[in-house]
């Protein structure tokens, strides 16, 4: 998992790369071009030397008329080599990517927009190296396959309740920003809180902002073993901190120590601090075993600070039932 600040510099490499290897293939389509067609060599060649002539009539004196005559008959003469070997004149121009910025990366004086998203879709094969972000959509996301029986505790059917929490996430990542609250998701296992929480992430993402997923017991192992590394410089850790939105899904799988409480707290307290948001999921549904697992300290920050949604139903992903 990569800062923002490597991921940047990672889509920045990646763009040099594509120049070069642009540049590196136009020149090859070149050379095996010309060596099918020597005349077109010598075209270039005896345009390069009337060129040269101008630069020298005009900085050393001569008989500027005449070669900018001389410049004319050798791009008149080029341009009759291309066309008769059957080539347009830009045929060996390097065919890049951006063509805003020619796979520099800047325009203008600015960083080109190319560079945003290549960091985008890097950090998209990030989240779907650890998550389904692919298959996490908001239109993947079917409430029909909910009961349309009266849930006691919501007083209304789960479909409808799930209707309206689906809009709500729509809406929550339309208009995302560092005022946005923090969520917490919380129900049994299978009832789409990571779909929804993932679906959100995809739709941040999309439009222009940092987003890192992690599950809290990955996210627990990794800062373990950086904790205990002396040459680590807690990469993960600060990643999670400086992500515009940071998924934290699972909670309730990581093993619990001093050490994970501990991590969990600073990560938590850094983001509320800088005011940047957080999803989180859990299967824990009372709010006393959470405390319990994760000392008061840190629940009250999560909780706290959290809209909270509890999800109903039976876990879709068993056989016999309708949703995955």
């Amino acid at each position: 998992m990569r800062t923002k600040d490597e991921l940047f510099r990672a889509a920045q490499r990646e763009i040099a790369t594509r120049r070069q290897r642009a540049v590196m293939q136009a020149d090859s389509a070149r050379r095996v071009a010309f060596a099918a067609h020597p005349e077109l060599a010598a075209a270039e060649d005896a345009r390069m030397r009337a060129g040269l002539g101008l630069a020298k009539a005009a900085a050393l004196g001569g008989s500027f008329a005449a070669a900018q005559a001389a410049l004319a008959d050798a791009d008149a003469a080029l341009h009759r080599a291309y066309k008769d070997a059957g080539y347009s004149e830009d045929a060996f121009a390097p065919a890049f990517t951006c063509p805003a910025c020619c796979d520099t990366g800047m325009q203008g004086g600015r960083t080109c927009r190319c560079v945003a998203e290549t960091a985008r879709r890097l950090r998209r094969e990030e989240i779907n190296a650890a998550s389904p972000l692919g298959l996490c959509r908001f239109d993947s996301f079917e409430v029909t396959r909910y009961s349309d029986a009266v849930e006691p505790e919501l007083g209304i059917p789960p479909r409808v309740y799930m209707q309206k929490l689906l809009d709500f996430c729509k809406n929550y990542a339309a208009q995302f920003s560092p005022d946005s609250k923090n969520l917490l998701f919380m129900g049994s296992s299978g009832l789409g809180k990571t779909h929804l929480a993932l679906a959100i992430a995809d739709a941040v993402l999309e439009n222009g902002h940092d987003v890192l997923y992690t599950s809290s017991a990955a996210l627990a192992a990794h800062l373990g073993r950086e904790h205990f590394d002396y040459d680590a410089r807690d990469e993960w850790l600060t990643a999670c901190q400086e992500a515009d939105l940071l998924i934290l899904d699972d909670l309730g799988t990581e093993y619990i120590s001093p050490l994970t409480i501990s991590i969990l707290y600073e990560l938590i307290n850094t983001r509320m601090l800088t005011q940047r948001p957080t999803v989180y999921t859990t299967n824990i549904t009372d709010q006393a075993v959470f405390t319990a697992r994760y000392t008061e300290k840190v629940a009250s920050r999560i909780m706290g600070n959290c809209r909270m949604f509890k999800f109903f139903g039976t876990d879709q992903r068993l056989p016999g039932n309708k949703t995955k």
